[in-house]
């Protein structure tokens, strides 16, 4: 018998028709990857592959002509066209029924933070056996959450330092966010001081204090954090 994978979320029992296979679909760049997915899925024999694409519009034109949606998709992270993440977040807004697995080579914990929050329910890495993927797929389908032990602890340690960054933002003050909307309109320091009446020494502290609360380096990563969290327009 395989065992539980540890680092799941368990779910409230819910109860399942064992004759009614779990439908899959899997979508990977390499074919020689998908095959060997197909054929290791469907050796567990409740598990039905029903679909494979190569990237996340593929994954999403199946999902819409196929006439019905599969209980599971399984995606890698990295795909042209449309990567992983961003059909995650797709397949979450358009059917949110169905399970999300990343299946991935990389261990990355901003990779997990941000499959999480793409709305995924599992996090599964290729250097695992077929069991295990196996076990996580009836999981997942069953209304669990599974992320790959090794990732646990990274992925609440950035969680963690993800919400202290957002509480930090919620701080930002009037004049600071002018500053960033201007400075996303590419105005320098000396466009922005005659702008708003005020010093380019007064204009450099305000970044300063801005780079420190958004968690940025630069300018650039500045304005990309504040218009991904809908600070500015």
């Amino acid at each position: 018998m395989i065992g539980l994978p540890p680092g799941y979320r368990e779910a409230p029992e819910q109860p399942m028709d064992t004759d009614v296979p779990i439908k899959v679909v899997i979508a990977d760049d390499h074919s020689l990857v998908r095959q060997g997915l197909r054929r290791y899925l469907e050796m567990a024999g409740d598990i039905q592959v029903v679909g494979e694409a190569s990237n996340g519009r593929e994954v999403l034109g199946l999902m819409e002509n196929n006439g019905g949606e599969p209980d599971i998709v399984l995606l890698d992270i990295r795909m042209p066209e449309m990567d992983g993440l961003e059909a995650a977040r797709k397949i979450k807004q358009r059917h949110p029924k169905v399970g999300v697995i990343m299946l991935t080579a990389y261990d990355d914990r901003q990779f997990v933070v941000e499959a999480v929050r793409s709305g995924a329910r599992g996090y599964v890495l290729k250097a695992r056996d077929a069991e295990h993927l196996i076990q996580t797929v009836r999981l997942v389908a069953g209304g669990n959450m599974v992320i790959d032990p090794q990732l646990v602890v990274a992925l609440a340690d950035e969680l963690s330092q993800a919400k202290e960054k957002d509480r930090k933002a919620e701080t930002l003050t009037a004049r600071e966010v002018e500053v960033l909307q201007l400075l996303a309109f590419g105005h320098t320091n000396k466009d922005i001081a005659d702008q708003l009446f005020i010093s380019p020494d007064t204009v450099k502290t305000h970044l300063e204090h801005i780079f420190e609360k958004l968690g940025a380096s630069d300018r650039t990563a500045a304005v990309a954090e504040a218009l991904r969290r809908h600070l500015i327009e």
